[in-house]
């Protein structure tokens, strides 16, 4: 992330000089509740914006005071109420009482119902769902906008003209709906037609006070034909023309059966803004956010989907934009584009002026499809302006792209102080597109925690809710611990009684409670304690919107600081809940914290998710009062000037710039704040493409001249900026707070205590503090001012554990001087605490600093151990703390030069600096201590291999070359500075412990093994230093010892590196590999997870797997060529993304290895080798275009289900596989290409287009899937037995090798559908199936019958005809006389059957001929052809074929008794057939064996060669 400090003056310009960063806070009234329980009448009210000071409470129940003194807290229990009782407030003020509250009766339970008085003409049964709250008509009691269901429409299906009650169809829709808290309907909206969804998230209504006049507005949007009722009885029915008027369209489509996903998406938009109180609209315009920009037509195009889902999702907001004014947000689209639009509002006309517009529709930027189902309003950056908070990125008040993840499309996100222990609002979410969740920082969205992979976490929860740990807690629905915000790592505590739906603040203490339902969907309402379970249940409520069991609402609308629920009841009313347990604790009422607030107005939009104020509460912590709200109420705003016009009253000055105010002399308001703001500056324009952009800061400076504040003043400093007071004496008594920024003052306090909050800063240079100094974690003290050497006096300086004391020593050696009469030093012995635990000593130096002794501080008493102190800043230097004499002082020691040392560990395993002789000279062996600076070596010399780090060292570099020692380093300290760690030798080096060094790595030989590795998302520093140092591999082993994610980029030297990764760890690269044309080796059964950016030669892996990363051109992260050998590749996976592998992977031989494909991926890489792979798809868009013509393996296609798609691989490639053997298991859709390949097996889908050629390799063919779409060649000598009809092909089946063997008799439709059947060159076509032609070319072979099986059955079919051609062969086998039905394999055609080629008879082994049997080997419509050759079995003495009925339509062939010519005597006489030697018959003749040539000439035939046939026996005779 870029981030520039823009000097002050530069921005003046963009400043609006006379705003103030304070803000318009709603005037609700005291919202008192009473309510009977056990122990009398629990009654609770709101302390207000403006008593956050000296102001008490006395409660007066029927006009008397039921408590002794008035109370500090808003709560009070009275043990004499009774359920008549009446009871009021009234605020004290410095002793004085004011007006009394409205009175409140007494609940008898701890809910108030509200029965909705509906107008009496609907008909149609309307259930309550989400709502906004806000007080529409200044009454003082907020009122409910509410949208309800309408119940019958979703039963029937969202009819188009409403649902049909009692005959009649109602025109009735969902609802919209203005409620006041007695039940009563001000006005409402019947949504119409052209609004809907099936969830009813997207019709909205929010209400907010944008013209600041005590009453609230409301914003909708309407589509034509919408119909607000309002308060006075009329109606308006937006047109088409967004005017009040019949002119529109019903463009409803209802629901179709069986679909699940419902959106209207036609019709014309509107923003409706409106008088809260009425419904009268001020604006009815074009809702600005289009569906359609102009020239948009397709809105799947547009949007990414056709039915409106993506297009659908609204959102509003009042966000402070400017520090001051209420502006009005629109968003829309959150999976793909984004459209944002804000407006300021005249107050007086209600005219909307656009302040900026925000758009991206660049898919593949990380500002593109990063909205969640809801989003935030906070103040991220706190310079007191409002963020969009959308989902993963975050735009700023300015309108620009403030930061963003670029980590897309999430369910839930969480925004507030987390961690209170780091600067800004940290955000906690959970992750559908890159899931599975991710803790932040909302600023510069940098990522403190994240946990990767899986699927869509759907939900996710932070908040404190425990004192077991040190801040809030998160955790999602993919995590089992919860994670502490402080640290951001996994705590040892479980999540059980925490639900994942909405945080509240419910019981007594300041810990977060969680509310969920009973059950998992319409359930009572219940809320759960950390630890305890359940602590209330609603009984009598029910949960909204199905399995998110959320309330209609959640905030502090009632009663003190704690949140009430509303609820829906069975009967479609609502109950408001509220608790009725007392608190110890005070707070103003949450509506006025500035981030609270808002989430009162977007809670409803999209799923509505739990509100979070800005500010950290917490027990354990010690934080257990809340800031001043920002607001202008109740203060008199100072313009130039501060006087006694001003005395005892509340004076702010929030001037967003550079101020200079006068003070009179003397002056003495009650209170003084002064709001000196930062302006924080996104600079991500519309359609940005970049993720890090550059983020600009400028500080304010608010300069008050003149005289001394005096009295009893308290003065307040807020905002990051800084305040200035004059060089006086100031004479107030009251407190001086300094929450934020930076209090400057050099003169004296004389009895004003001064608190530091955490982060702020007190400059002063001779400054003298008489109240004293209290300084929290991160606050800085700074004598002298920054970088200036000074001094700073006080009577006590409280350091609480974190604090700091920044001291300055100049390069002339003298140095900034504290003067106190005590020092006070806190330390926390909390184990999952922030970093520091005590307080801090930060020296500003220069790079020469002297040795010997600064004096620092002049102080009587320290209370705590001055060796807590922690000192900072040193860079190097050997330096500790001394107290004698009432003076505190830095002891820098003398040290020898730098040199080159090796480490012998002869007095212990302590490395530290210059104290123990664990070293020795390289240059003459001579024993010493390591210096700042030192060339450190560890070789197999030393006594011990064990290394402890008891301080931070800084060396020159570190070498470790051992070959037989094994190293291991551990300790709580860190090797820093410049440095680098080099690896040597053969021998292990283990690091556990964090260093901070900047420089590289190298390792060389041998192997390191690591505890932790810097990251960016996440602990930047681990054992290689921060994660910007580079890891060389240059002939050494990378170790990872447990699961870690490192940015560190990896450079692969020309010796190679190897990257070892144990069973059961992951490690996880997630910055860039170089090395090119060098080689990577991954060893180990664990997982490697590649870095996003690859430009090296080889990735070798031997076992385990590799998973690949995306970058920012949607690339796979792989180098030229990836090696898998017994190992499992694993694709980035997203269905959303259009990425490209390009990677050629080879798989050598005797390796069984696996590939998971992307969803969405176009693969160009070749593939080579001879080993096993199997290759996964997990959806529906991993497209193989490379080419793999020169495998000689098995691949095998699977599928490994990844979202809701069913996986398919898309083969897109005209080399084929014609070396490989190929099984399908799963879809695969060959793309219109020519795929040749080796052998085909499995049992998947083969579809698309295109010719497959099947059986190069000549092995058995074993695939019983299916095929369609495509055409078929069946080549080689194998045999492939098909089953399954493929009758959806897409031509024509040939067979030029092999056997194709069909089996499938049962079927009465053709086998490849109406495409002709071709066989060719030494092709069989065998079987039993009903085809379409068949055609047998020369060279190929007809063979009915199974042709796997040892005794042939059945008949191959034609539903048209039977071509054997010249140079064919019919081949027919003969099994029994048994059975004439299964006796033998058959033809049969339904049109002719042209013979031409030979025919072949065969009979089984064990046929024994009889006279009479008789085959008939085809039955068709006609016969047509000469067969060229006729070849029957031999049959035993005094049996013949009889073949006279053979070459008819029905083909019969018989056995008959020898009564032919063989056994006649020259002159006797018979009778017979004769044919031509192709079998044609040509006539009959009566003659002897002497005259048969010239019986056989008489017939008037040529010269030539004829058969006469006689009862199955043949004689040949030759006519000249």
């Amino acid at each position: 992330m870029n981030k520039k400090l823009l000097a002050t003056s530069a921005l003046a310009l963009l400043v609006s000089m006379g705003a103030n960063a304070q803000r318009f806070t709603d005037k609700l009234d005291r919202g008192l509740v009473a309510v009977k329980t056990t122990k009398g009448v629990y009654c609770s009210w709101r302390i207000q914006a403006d008593e956050y000071y000296d102001v008490k409470y006395n409660l007066y129940r029927d006009g008397t005071r039921v408590n002794a003194e008035p109370l500090d807290v808003s709560n009070f229990t009275d043990a004499s109420g009774s359920e008549n009782s009446q009871y009021t407030v009234k605020a004290v003020l410095n002793g004085v009482e004011q007006q009394a509250s409205k009175a409140a009766t007494v609940l008898g339970n701890n809910y108030k119902e509200i029965i909705i008085k509906h107008d009496k003409s609907l008909k149609a049964t309307y259930e309550p769902n989400d709502a906004c709250c806000a007080d529409v008509d200044g009454d003082g009691e907020v009122e409910i906008l509410m949208k309800f269901n309408n119940l019958e429409e979703s039963a029937q299906r969202y009819p188009k003209n409403g649902p049909t009650i009692d005959g009649v169809e109602t025109k009735e829709y969902s609802m919209l709906a203005c409620l006041k808290q007695d039940g009563t309907v001000l006005w409402w909206v019947n949504c119409g037609p052209n609004m809907g969804d099936f969830q009813n998230n997207e019709q909205n209504i929010v209400g907010y006070d944008w013209d600041m006049d005590g009453k609230a507005e409301v914003v909708m949007r309407l589509e034509e034909g919408s119909t607000v009722h309002m308060a006075d009885g009329t109606t308006y029915t937006i047109g088409a023309d967004g005017k009040n008027g019949t002119s529109w369209t019903n463009y409803r489509e209802p629901k179709s059966s069986g679909s699940v996903e419902w959106f209207t998406h036609y019709g014309k938009e509107f923003l409706w803004y409106c008088e809260g109180a009425t419904g009268k609209p001020y604006q009815c315009i074009e809702f600005p956010l289009k569906r359609l920009e102009d020239g948009e037509k397709d809105l799947k195009a547009a949007w990414g989907d056709g039915y409106g889902h993506r297009s659908s999702k609204y959102f509003f907001g009042a966000p402070y934009l400017d520090g001051k004014h209420p502006s009005i947000f629109l968003g829309r689209g959150i999976y793909t584009r984004h459209k944002f639009i804000a407006y300021d509002v005249d107050p007086k006309t209600h005219d909307l002026k656009v302040r900026w517009k925000w758009t991206n529709n660049q898919p593949g930027s990380p500002w593109y499809g990063q909205g969640y189902h809801n989003y935030i309003v906070a103040d991220v950056d706190w310079d007191g302006r409002d963020e969009i908070v959308w989902g993963s990125m975050v735009i700023d008040d300015n309108g620009m792209g403030l930061s963003t993840t670029g980590l897309g499309h999430g369910d839930a996100q969480h925004i507030g102080d987390f961690n209170p222990y780091a600067h800004g609002q940290e955000m906690a979410a959970c992750n559908e597109d890159a899931p599975s969740n991710n803790y932040r920082d909302a600023t510069t969205s940098k990522i403190y925690y994240r946990l990767a992979g899986g699927s869509d976490d759907g939900r996710s929860m932070a908040g404190n809710f425990t004192n077991d740990l040190v801040g809030a807690q998160f955790f999602s629905g993919h995590e089992s611990k919860l994670i502490n915000c402080v640290t951001n790592k996994h705590s040892d505590l479980d999540t059980k009684n925490v639900s994942l739906n909405f945080r509240i603040y419910w019981d007594g203490d300041l810990l977060d409670e969680t509310f969920n339902g009973t059950e998992v969907r319409n359930s009572a309402g219940q809320i759960l304690k950390y630890g305890q379970g359940r602590i209330e249940s609603f009984g009598g409520s029910l949960t909204n919107n199905d399995t998110k069991a959320t309330p209609c609402y959640q905030g502090d609308i009632m009663g003190d600081w704690r949140e009430e629920v509303i609820m829906r009841t069975a009967d479609n009313n609502i109950r408001i809940y509220t608790s009725t347990i007392p608190t110890e604790w005070r707070n103003y009422s949450l509506w006025y914290d500035h981030q609270y607030r808002n989430a009162m107005v977007w809670q409803p939009c999209g799923y509505n998710q739990p509100p979070h104020p800005s500010y950290f509460l917490g027990e354990k912590e010690g934080i257990t009062i809340a800031p001043p709200p920002l607001t202008t109420t109740g203060r008199e705003v100072v313009a130039s000037s501060i006087d006694a016009a001003l005395n005892g009253k509340h004076a702010l000055l929030a001037i967003t710039g550079d101020a200079t105010v006068s003070v009179a002399d003397g002056a003495s308001p009650a209170i003084f704040t002064d709001n000196a703001p930062s302006w924080v500056q996104g600079t991500a324009p519309s359609e940005c493409k970049t993720k890090d952009t550059e983020i600009k800061y400028a500080y304010y400076t608010h300069t008050l001249t003149g005289g001394a504040f005096t009295g009893s003043m308290r003065l307040v400093k807020q905002g990051d900026g800084t305040l200035i007071l004059p060089h006086v004496t100031q004479t107030y008594t009251g407190k001086t707070d300094v929450w934020a920024g930076t209090l400057q003052f050099d003169g004296t306090m004389e009895s004003s205590p001064v608190w530091l909050n955490r982060f702020a800063e007190l400059h002063s240079d001779g400054g003298i503090f008489k109240g004293g100094i209290t300084a929290d974690y991160g606050s800085v003290i700074c004598p002298g001012g920054k970088d200036k050497v000074g001094t700073i006096e006080t009577t006590s300086l409280n350091m609480n554990f974190g604090s700091i004391a920044e001291l300055t020593i100049d390069a002339s050696g003298n140095a900034d001087m504290i003067k106190a009469k005590t020092l006070k030093i806190e330390k926390k012995d909390w184990e999952n605490g922030p970093e520091y635990l005590a307080p801090r000593f930060n020296f500003v130096i220069s790079d020469n600093l002297a040795s010997g002794t600064y004096k620092i501080a002049e102080i009587e008493k320290i209370d705590g151990d001055i060796k807590d102190i922690i000192l900072t800043g040193l860079k190097g230097h050997k330096a500790s703390l001394q107290y004698a004499d009432g003076v505190l002082s830095l002891n820098v020691e003398d040290q020898r030069a730098p040199s080159s040392v090796v480490w012998t560990g002869e007095e212990d395993d302590v490395w530290n600096l210059a104290d123990k002789s664990n070293f020795k000279q390289q240059a003459n062996n001579a024993a010493d201590v390591f210096v700042s600076g030192d060339n450190v070596i560890f070789n197999d010399e030393a006594k011990s291999g064990k290394v402890t780090l008891a301080e931070d060292v800084t060396p020159a570099t570190v070498t470790f070359d051992n070959n037989d020692l094994e190293y291991t380093v551990d300790g709580e300290k860190a090797i820093t500075g410049n440095s680098s760690i080099t690896k040597k030798g053969e021998g292990n080096v283990n690091i556990n412990n964090i260093n901070t060094f900047k420089g590289s790595v190298n390792i060389n030989k041998g192997s390191v093994t690591v505890a932790s590795l810097g990251v960016e998302d996440g602990a930047n520093n681990g054992a290689f230093g921060p994660y910007t140092n580079t890891v060389n591999l240059n002939g050494g082993s990378l170790v990872p010892a447990k699961t870690i994610k490192t940015s560190h980029p990896i450079a692969v030297g020309s010796n190679g590196g190897t990257i070892e990764v144990n069973d059961g760890v992951t490690l996880t690269l997630d910055n860039k590999i170089t090395g090119t044309n060098n080689t990577l080796t991954k060893n180990g059964n664990g997982t490697l997870v590649l870095a996003p950016e690859a430009s090296y030669g080889k990735l070798v892996v031997n076992g385990g797997t590799v998973n690949s990363s995306e970058n920012a051109s949607s690339k796979h992260g792989y180098p030229k060529t990836v090696v898998l050998n017994n190992a499992t590749l694993r694709d980035h996976d997203d269905l959303y993304s259009y990425s490209t592998n390009a990677a050629n992977i080879e798989v050598p031989a005797d390796a069984k290895s696996t590939w998971y494909l992307d969803s969405r991926c176009g693969y160009t890489g070749s593939l080579t080798g001879s080993g096993t792979l199997s290759v996964n798809a997990t959806s529906i868009r991993g497209e193989l275009k490379g080419n793999w013509a020169q495998f000689a393996g098995n691949v095998n296609f699977n599928a490994s289900k990844s979202g809701s798609y069913t996986p398919e691989v898309v083969w897109s490639n005209g080399n084929g596989l014609k070396n490989a053997t190929v099984g399908i298991y799963c879809n695969f859709k060959n793309s219109g290409k020519s795929l040749a390949m080796g052998n085909l097996v499995g049992s998947g889908s083969i579809s698309g287009s295109g010719t497959l050629t099947i059986g190069y390799l000549g092995d058995e063919v074993k695939f019983t899937g299916t095929i369609s779409g495509c055409k078929i060649i069946k080549t080689g000598a194998g045999l492939w037995t098909v089953n399954k009809l493929m009758n959806t092909l897409a031509g024509t089946t040939t067979v030029n090798g092999g056997v194709l063997n069909l089996n499938n008799s049962a079927s009465k439709e053709e086998f490849f559908g109406a495409y002709d059947m071709v066989v060719s060159g030494s092709g069989t076509l065998a079987g039993q199936a009903l085809l379409h032609n068949i055609i047998v070319n020369n060279g190929g072979t007809l063979k009915p019958g199974n042709y796997t099986s040892s005794i042939p059955s059945g008949a191959l079919k034609s539903a048209s005809s039977i071509f054997c051609y010249e140079g064919s062969t019919a081949q027919f086998f003969l099994y029994n006389n048994k059975d004439l039905n299964n006796s033998h394999t058959s033809l049969a055609a339904d049109g002719t059957f042209s013979m031409d080629g030979e025919i072949v008879v065969e009979a089984y082994k064990n046929y024994k001929a009889k006279a009479g049997d008789t085959f008939t080997l085809w039955k068709v419509q006609s016969f047509s052809g000469v067969p060229s050759k006729l070849t029957l079995p031999e049959l035993p003495a005094g049996l013949n074929w009889d073949i006279s009925d053979l070459y008819k339509p029905t083909g019969v062939l018989r056995v008959v008794v020898a009564t032919g010519i063989s056994h006649l005597a020259a002159n006797e006489a018979f009778t017979g057939d004769v044919f031509t030697v192709n079998g044609m018959k040509i006539g009959s003749v009566t003659t002897t064996k002497a005259q048969a040539q010239n019986a056989v000439k008489a017939l008037g035939v040529a010269d030539g060669v004829y058969i006469i046939r006689v009862a199955g026996e043949a004689m040949k005779v030759t006519v000249k």
